[in-house]
């Protein structure tokens, strides 16, 4: 007998049939229970290789066993054929119509009669009286097609100290991509944070709120590199490109170029053709690996920034001529005071414009230097140069969160809140998973009434980890929404308990003033103390303290008075409702000149809701607000 004769008496193809209808069965049953039991879409794509995976042992079996009525037995060949064979042939070919059948209909039944489940009911809020009802989320936009981000790389190499290795590649990718024009890149923050959790590739994608997704791995061996990347689409995980590469670790920028310009082509469709350029920041091995472990401690801020500062500064002591480590380098630099209250804001400020220098003298368009330099013109007063560098700096790099919310800070500091608001919130959508977005965003928003929204986003900040910042515009909440009392005073006491910006020597006073947050008989006592201590301490700064309590004239007075630069940003902490006093005062046009803010009001325009009492060619001026 020929074996295509043997396979149709064992009944081996209708085994396969009836299981492949089984399987469609099983399916269409998943597809129709999953989403209502919780299940994530890959628990379907599970189900789906485990049933095809099981195709081979059901084939197998069913040319080993044949079905009698005695049960299942070994099929002994020709010779022992069974009389019952062409009856058991019937039985598995009706009950494969059977299956085909049921599976239709639910099919059917989950196309047209069923709907998706139904989202849980709005959360009912309740306004109290004489509350403005809270304002209506903005939907976000639909997913750009041309949208993209690079998750970490997986370290696949023998040493575990070549994650850095994995990590930087994943970044260069990140910039040579956000440098492409018409390409949305999500930034390294937020694609970073999604490192070890569970959500798929769908989740990842919905989170990001990108299109497409980058993954892959890199292997090292001595000087030999090994890197696999793949592009999926993130709506249902079909793979678009994938490509593995072996080069020396020397060849390190030919091997980003080659992985970008594959990413590109495939997504020629929403792009267009493009052809991608990548720029070889050093001949130095070395350097190059240092500024990849510094920039990767950079990242982390915190307790990070000392050891990413001597990293970079080995990087460029090996390479002077290395620009893309000097403009890291100022980064680290300028953002270090905001982390360490022993480290000098003076001489931090120095060293970040020498480093930001030393790189736009090598790379005229380094745009991370280009963004340091445009805080520094901030902190100078030079306002308008200031605004040019920070668009300077988004010409060359538009997917910077960073430089998005530095240019909404800018804005911010001269009270045009409506831009400002626009600028934090392209950094939030660049990099969802930033807590420090959200939180500048939900200050314009104060700014502006919005209590409820703004209520979400400092919170929101406050979890993703912007705490002692996100606390202080909780304060400023409070005392907007209901004045000074016991709100204030918790709201206080939970700034001061959170916020490391207020020096060591200075929190005894912030907490024996905390009572007068909540009974104003206290403000005038609190008002001597913190003047005792200004007598003690004149090299802190006081105005934010004085600011919050309401005393008004001895906030400007302290603002007023010659002392060292203040981590407290107080100039980005007064244009919310509760501060209109502090912008009505008649001294404040004289600490606003010493920000550089009229000249650049002048040209471009005043602060939103406020506008000069004087005429706008008069030395001197008052602000009138509208709120």
């Amino acid at each position: 007998m020929s074996l295509w004769s043997e396979i149709k008496r064992r009944n081996v193809i209708r085994a396969g049939l009836a299981w492949l209808a089984l399987s469609w069965l099983l399916i269409a049953i998943a597809d129709l229970l999953f989403p209502y039991l919780g299940f994530p879409p890959e628990a379907i794509r599970g189900l789906i290789l485990g049933l095809a995976v099981a195709l081979v042992p059901v084939l197998v079996l069913s040319w080993m066993l044949e079905l009698t009525p005695r049960g299942l037995r070994r099929d002994r060949g020709p010779t022992g054929d069974n009389p019952e064979n062409v009856r058991t042939a019937r039985r598995i070919d009706q009950l494969t119509v059977v299956l085909i059948l049921a599976a239709l209909g639910l099919s059917a039944l989950r196309e047209f009669v069923l709907v998706e489940p139904a989202e849980p009911p709005a959360e009912i809020v309740r306004v109290a009286p004489g509350e403005p009802p809270p304002a209506m989320a903005e939907p976000d936009p639909p997913v750009d097609p041309s949208s993209i981000a690079v998750l970490p790389f997986a370290n696949m190499s023998p040493d575990s100290d070549n994650a850095y290795l994995a990590e930087g590649m994943a970044e260069e990718l990140i910039n040579v991509l956000s440098r492409i024009d018409g390409l949305k890149v999500a930034s390294r923050t937020s694609s970073f944070a999604l490192r070890d959790a569970s959500l798929g590739v769908r989740g990842i994608g919905r989170e990001l709120g990108v299109a497409h997704l980058v993954e892959g791995s890199v292997r090292r061996q001595d000087d030999q590199v090994r890197i696999s990347a793949q592009l999926v689409r993130a709506a249902d995980d079909l793979q678009l490109w994938s490509g593995s590469f072996d080069r020396e670790v020397a060849d390190i920028f030919a091997l980003q170029e080659d992985i970008a310009q594959a990413i590109t082509d495939a997504l020629a469709g929403p792009l267009g053709v493009r052809t991608v350029e990548v720029r070889r920041a050093t001949e130095d091995l070395r350097a190059y690996e240092l500024y990849l472990r510094g920039r990767q401690l950079f990242a982390q801020r915190g307790a990070s920034l000392m050891p990413a500062r001597e990293l970079l500064q080995r990087a460029v002591a090996r390479d002077s001529e290395f620009a893309e480590a000097w403009a890291l380098l100022a980064g680290v630099e300028y953002v270090l005071p905001s982390y360490f209250a022993e480290a000098d804001t003076i001489s931090a400020r120095r060293a970040a414009e020498e480093a930001a220098s030393r790189a736009l003298a090598r790379l005229p368009a380094e745009p991370n230097a280009l963004a340091v330099s445009a805080r520094l013109a901030a902190d100078r007063g030079e306002r308008e140069a200031a605004l040019a560098l920070v668009d300077r700096a988004l010409a060359e790099d538009a997917n910077s969160a960073n430089t998005w919310m530095w240019k909404g800070l800018t804005l911010l500091e001269a009270g045009h809140l409506g831009a400002a608001r626009q600028a934090f919130d392209r950094a939030r959508r660049l990099d969802p998973l930033s807590g420090i977005h959200l939180g500048w965003l939900g200050s314009t928003e104060l700014a502006a009434g919005e209590h409820a929204r703004a209520a979400d986003h400092f919170e929101q900040a406050h979890a993703l980890g912007w705490r002692g910042p996100a606390r202080a515009w909780q304060l400023k909440l409070a005392l907007d929404r209901h004045g000074y009392g016991d709100r204030a005073e918790q709201a206080y006491r939970e700034w001061i308990g959170t916020d490391g910006r207020i020096e060591p020597a200075a929190l005894p006073v912030y907490n024996d003033v905390a009572g007068a947050f909540s009974d104003e008989r206290q403000r005038q006592a609190a008002g001597n103390r913190i003047s005792a201590a200004i007598e003690r301490h004149p090299e802190h700064d006081w105005t934010p303290l004085l600011l919050n309590l309401g005393l008004t004239d001895a906030a400007i007075a302290e603002a007023l008075r010659d002392k060292p630069p203040s981590r407290q940003i107080v100039l980005m902490m007064i244009w919310s409702p509760v501060d209109r006093a502090f912008r009505e005062h008649p001294d404040f046009s004289r600490y606003a000149e010493r920000a550089g803010l009229p000249a650049f009001w002048r040209t471009q325009g005043w602060p939103d809701h406020c506008r000069p009492v004087a005429a706008a060619g008069d030395a001197a001026f008052q602000l009138a607000c509208a709120q």
